[in-house]
């Protein structure tokens, strides 16, 4: 075989390889028990109603790639709501998205919160002792003491206001996990610093974008 089309078929097994292995936590991040949270799938025309009133781009097919979802996600008994929206990137933004969040402030309007991520699916909606959870996955470059590429995953949950909320220290010492950017899936958690905590907090606090509360 002509190394030219060898050498193409290996990096295109590397690239399909490396989409397999965009930050799903399940794949990568350590287990913990839990199980799925209950969701309700979203119509289509509700999902292209939501994407109208949040992005300014022409978005007559972009929408079709949208997903939305009704579940509740602070345990106040009353349903919210999560829109995923594609960020429609080359690269690794191929695999980001926006979560929307709208949760109940009690009864009293909604909290919206947009979260940056990569790799979003329902099976990030957990509950865990009968509380519901979000599970994050973000992308990171150098730690003080690792030089390389990571991926970082967190928990949030939200509290009766509709305020998101980080809720790894629900968790002991298990969250933040912190693996190696690596091609092929695996998980080993690298040691963090002081200062690594700092730049994860600041970064979370960058990417979570809180509007006014609706009444």
């Amino acid at each position: 075989m002509d190394k030219r089309i060898l050498g193409n078929i290996v990096v295109l097994g590397c690239l399909v390889w490396g989409l397999n292995a965009y930050a799903w936590m399940d794949d990568w991040a350590p287990e913990f028990k839990c199980d799925q949270a209950e969701f309700e799938v979203l119509s289509k025309r509700s999902v292209s109603n939501f994407v109208n009133t949040v992005r300014s781009e022409d978005i007559d097919t972009y929408w079709q790639y949208c997903e939305g979802y009704r579940l509740d996600l602070n345990d106040d008994g009353i349903k919210d709501f999560l829109f995923i929206l594609p960020w429609m990137g080359c690269g690794l933004n191929a695999c980001g998205y926006d979560a929307h969040f709208k949760v109940s402030a009690g009864g009293k309007g909604w909290t919206d919160t947009v979260v940056g991520c990569y790799g979003i699916s329902t099976d990030d909606l957990v509950k865990v002792a009968g509380k519901t959870y979000f599970r994050h996955s973000n992308f990171f470059e150098e730690f003080e003491k690792s030089q390389h590429n990571h991926w970082v995953y967190q928990v949030f949950s939200f509290d009766k206001n509709g305020d998101m909320v980080c809720a790894n220290g629900d968790f002991g010492k298990l969250f933040p996990a912190v693996t190696i950017y690596y091609i092929k899936p695996k998980f080993r958690q690298i040691e963090l610093t002081a200062g690594d905590l700092k730049q994860i907090e600041d970064e979370t606090a960058r990417i979570v974008q809180r509007t006014e509360r609706q009444r």
